[in-house]
């Protein structure tokens, strides 16, 4: 079966207690991908396979008599946007929240970078993809750090949250004004 190189073919939700998904995986190759589906039905590992069949050149095929007990679905590869907004005043830059919260508003941050994430990805995937060397948008932004805020945009809802030295907190409150910020002198990119 030929794959398309780099494209996401689909993604396993690895079911942990009570049927609910622990991780999701994802897979470029649609071989590895078909392997892990049949090795966890075989070890009875509760898994539920996602195939994205529009990135497929081919349709993917089980026997007949392949059965998925937690189900298996096709979707349509949806990918999530998500803002990075960051702040130019030194005495807010790597402050925690608590304290920050008292001095700082949405009126002190600016729009600097607008990108894509996948289905799986979580703030911590932002947060190491803008820490790398190669990060989208270094030359025109810092790397994301504590006093950074992170806007995502899924399911329909969409939520802020503030970089924390361990973590995020969530910071909805300041969606209204961040929504009215503009983009900075950084060219906006989209991953």
């Amino acid at each position: 079966m030929e794959e398309k190189t780099d494209k996401v073919v689909g993604y396993i939700e690895y079911l942990g207690a009570g049927g609910m998904i622990g991780e999701i995986v994802p897979y470029t190759s649609v071989e590895k991908f078909k392997d892990e589906i049949l090795d966890s039905l075989d070890c009875g590992r509760p898994v539920t396979p996602v195939v994205f069949s529009d990135e497929l050149d081919e349709p993917l095929q089980f026997d007949s008599d392949t059965y998925f007990p937690w189900g298996f679905r096709s979707e349509k590869r949806v990918q999530i946007p998500y803002e990075i907004y960051q702040t130019n005043r030194r005495d807010l830059v790597f402050m925690e929240y608590s304290p920050a919260r008292l001095a700082a508003g949405a009126k002190d941050y600016e729009l600097v970078y607008k990108g894509q994430m996948e289905r799986w990805e979580t703030l911590d995937s932002i947060y190491s993809r803008h820490n790398r060397d190669d990060r989208p948008n270094a030359k025109s932004m810092r790397s994301v750090s504590v006093s950074d805020i992170i806007v995502t945009h899924k399911d329909n809802e969409t939520h802020a949250f503030y970089v924390q030295p361990i973590g995020y907190k969530q910071v909805d409150n300041l969606l209204p004004e961040l929504e009215n910020a503009t983009l900075s002198k950084a060219e906006q990119h989209e991953r």
